[in-house]
C-alpha cells in the first residue's frame, strides 16, 4: 500500500509577488502658455484684443457703479441701503488704490487725457493705459517702462505728449 499511496507532492516554496506600478492615469494637460510679455512687441496671450484701462479710467468706472448702486431704491440694491460695495477688506483696499494712484481725478482732465491719447493711433490700448497710469516725467522715462514706445514715436513727439498729460493731472496740494 505503501507503493500505490500517492506522493504528495513536494512544497512549493512561494514566490515573492512581483512588484506592478499602478495603471498610469494621465490628467489632461493644460494649454500651452502663451508668452505673456511687454517688449519691443508686447505679447498679451489671451488678453491681446482687450481694451486696457489705466488706474484713473478703472476708478471713473468704479465709482460710476457706486453712485449708481446708492441711486437705487433701498429695496433694489442687492447689497443693502447706503451700501455701494461689499464691506470686505479686498474691496475696500481695492478702493483706496483706485483713489490713492489715480492721477485723473476729475471727469474732464480724465476725458482730455483720454482724448489726447486716442489722437496717437499708433499707440495700442495698453500702451495709453500704461501711459496714463505711470506718469512718465521724460521720454527716457516711458520708453524705459514701456519698451514697445521706442520704434512708435519719437522722443519730441513723446516729451510734448508727456508734457500735454502732466498739464491735465490732478496734483495734490
Amino acid at each position: 500500500m505503501d507503493a500505490e499511496s500517492p506522493k504528495p507532492a513536494p512544497a512549493r516554496i512561494a514566490e515573492p509577488p512581483t512588484f506592478r506600478a499602478p495603471r498610469m492615469i494621465s490628467r489632461p494637460k493644460p494649454p500651452p502658455q502663451t508668452e505673456e510679455e511687454l517688449g519691443a512687441e508686447p505679447k498679451l496671450g489671451d488678453f491681446e484684443d482687450v481694451h486696457a484701462l489705466s488706474v484713473s479710467e478703472a476708478r471713473a468706472v468704479v465709482t460710476a457703479v457706486h453712485a449708481a448702486r446708492l441711486k437705487k431704491p433701498q429695496n433694489e440694491n442687492p447689497l443693502g441701503p447706503g451700501r455701494p460695495h461689499n464691506d470686505s477688506v479686498t474691496i475696500n483696499q481695492f478702493v483706496e488704490y483706485l483713489d490713492t494712484f489715480a492721477r485723473y481725478k476729475q471727469n474732464e482732465n480724465l476725458h482730455a487725457m483720454s482724448g489726447l491719447l486716442d489722437s496717437h493711433s499708433e499707440l495700442s490700448s495698453v500702451e495709453k493705459a500704461l501711459l496714463g497710469s505711470l506718469a512718465c516725467d521724460s521720454a527716457d522715462e516711458a520708453k524705459t517702462l514701456i519698451p514697445s514706445l521706442t520704434n512708435k514715436m519719437s522722443d519730441d513727439a513723446l516729451e510734448a505728449l508727456l508734457v500735454e498729460m502732466a498739464k491735465l493731472q490732478d496734483r495734490i496740494a
